[in-house]
């Protein structure tokens, strides 16, 4: 699994906003004909009915206007289900709390929860954006690897203002259309925040050390997603990371079934839950979850759905 991504493609906090500004680049604009990163899902009874679009949590200026098929399937629907609406979560007047999972708040810093080498790499990587490590001494080193990521994509045009979850929970403020949370803000942030110190570690190794290939990987998996291409964006987002030792394998396997099996399932049943209210949701997820064995398209078909790709 290409762990550094997930951050990308599955979790949307309210971190990536605060540190995702960037100057837009050019990109691949989406072609308005064709297969689209979306499936439609239909009651077994009644006329309850899903829009499921793939998401990835970044975006572009080139990136608008969508296809059609998407926009249309928006128009088209009641409610807008999300996996946690991070516009309202900037607004909580409890938010800096909220916050504080992702910091270490028991008078320990994050030198002393990684190893002395990676503290300097990182410390070394940040001086390239003016920074130091020392900015970031209470912060969590997953919370770090993210905000690192953030950092460099304002370099290669992507920005988390600028994703698809942002673009349409703005959309549906605009024309009065109800939100719901698929998770929560406070989820995502205590599934991160509880991490143990030895996958956080690793993430924020994976980042450090393979920030220079991580934009190529990013428009990667942005130009399957314009295809629609979900069998190639599947192959790209499940391969085997490199060079990890047999321990860090089975820290990568831990942080995968919590990233995405567990929430996949908690998922597919919150699908099948907005389904029986008889009104048309456009529910917006990391693409990730949409795909895999434990994939949310193949979880609803074993339950007996059909689900067909827009």
């Amino acid at each position: 699994m290409k762990r550094r991504l997930l951050l990308l493609v599955l979790i949307l906090t309210v971190l990536s906003l605060c540190f995702g500004a960037c100057t837009v680049k050019v990109h691949q604009s989406l072609p308005e004909t064709g297969s689209v990163f979306m499936w439609e899902v239909k009651a077994k009874e009644g006329d309850g009915k899903l829009y499921l679009l793939g998401s990835i949590h970044v975006g572009y200026d080139g990136l608008y206007p969508l296809n059609p098929v998407i926009t249309n399937a928006f128009e088209q629907s009641d409610v807008l289900a999300v996996e946690c609406d991070t516009i309202a979560a900037l607004e909580r007047p409890d938010y800096l709390k909220l916050a504080e999972k992702l910091l270490y708040t028991d008078g320990t810093t994050i030198r002393d929860h990684i190893p002395e080498e990676l503290y300097q790499k990182t410390d070394e990587l940040l001086r390239e954006k003016g920074l130091s490590i020392e900015f970031f001494s209470n912060a969590k080193p997953i919370a770090l690897s993210q905000t690192i990521l953030a950092l460099f994509m304002g370099d290669w045009g992507y920005s988390a203002e600028k994703g698809l979850d942002i673009h349409f929970m703005t959309l549906a403020r605009e024309k009065g259309m109800d939100i719901v949370e698929i998770e929560s803000v406070e989820f995502q942030y205590d599934l991160l925040g509880g991490f143990p110190d030895e996958i956080q570690v690793l993430d924020l190794k994976t980042t450090v050390e393979e920030i220079d290939t991580c934009k190529e990987e990013l428009d990667t998996m942005f130009k399957y997603w314009l295809a629609g291409d979900v069998e190639s964006f599947e192959a790209f987002v499940f391969q085997e990371t490199e060079n990890l030792t047999p321990e860090e394998k089975e820290l990568a396997r831990e942080y995968d079934r919590k990233m995405l099996d567990d929430r996949n399932y908690h998922m597919a049943d919150k699908a099948e839950e907005y389904l029986k209210t008889g009104k048309t949701t456009f529910y917006v997820v990391g693409s990730a979850h949409m795909v895999g064995e434990t994939g949310i398209v193949k979880l609803l078909r074993e339950r007996g759905y059909k689900v067909v790709q827009k």
